[in-house]
């Protein structure tokens, strides 16, 4: 059953939409995978995408992948965790230097529908990578550098602790329940779910596996579906 999205949006007096860039914003979930492998791939290890899905998508890429890493790997790896979270983001810097970065589908369409509110995105460990996120796509005179939210901004505190979302709201000056995520992990989703926002998850191949249970709701489809339900929710609204 589709969701009177007009309805929700004006009962609960939404007034911000708060977005992950990976696999929400930006087609990048590949990109995070294969940053792994090029780091990886001179110690004979190689991550499949089923692996990936599993274990690594939307945690840390800083802490909680590189440990993770080491616990798997041991002494193949000859990288304390604190030195491969950096050689890893040294090597995504690269990758967006010399990858076309495409959108998810229908993403900026989607976004721009609702620019009459608050934007803000929630991603990244410090300001600089999310700068160019958001540049490599072409969306960041969309969201104000006031509206936008870190891993080391909060503390040092990634997904999914909720410290990311509670500074991205405290920047919007609003409450949480003014506010939506969009999220496509789990992490993510507990992230937002435990600042308080309503979150709605969309899933894509690298997290379909994931537990979704903390959402409001789950989109599976990504923007275009999601958008479908809401032009014909405010369409069939239009006169009330």
């Amino acid at each position: 059953m589709e969701m009177n999205w007009k309805k929700f949006f004006t009962e609960k007096k939404i007034r911000a939409l708060v977005f992950d860039f990976d696999g929400i914003i930006g087609d990048t979930e590949g990109l995070q995978m294969e940053k792994w492998n090029i780091l990886l791939k001179p110690y004979g290890i190689k991550i499949s995408l089923d692996e990936y899905a599993k274990k690594y998508c939307g945690k840390t890429s800083t802490k909680e992948i590189p440990v993770l890493l080491k616990k798997e790997y041991g002494n193949r790896i000859p990288f304390t965790a604190d030195e491969l979270g950096k050689k890893a983001g040294l090597i995504l810097k690269e990758l967006f230097m010399i990858r076309d970065i495409n959108l998810m589908p229908q993403a900026k369409k989607s976004i721009l529908f609702f620019i009459s509110f608050k934007l803000a995105v929630c991603s990244g460990k410090n300001p600089e990578e999310l700068e160019m996120k958001l540049s490599s796509v072409g969306m960041n005179n969309i969201f104000p550098k006031n509206y936008r939210s870190t891993q080391a901004e909060a503390g040092g505190l990634g997904k999914p602790h909720p410290a990311m979302y509670l500074l991205a709201v405290r920047r919007l000056g609003l409450t949480p329940a003014e506010c939506v995520a969009f999220e496509d992990t789990s992490s993510g989703v507990k992230s937002a779910a435990d600042a308080g926002l309503f979150v709605i998850a969309m899933p894509n191949a690298y997290s379909k596996g994931q537990d979704f249970s903390r959402a409001d709701v789950v989109i599976q489809g990504g923007w275009p579906t999601f958008m479908e339900e809401v032009q014909n929710s405010f369409s069939k609204n239009q006169g009330n």
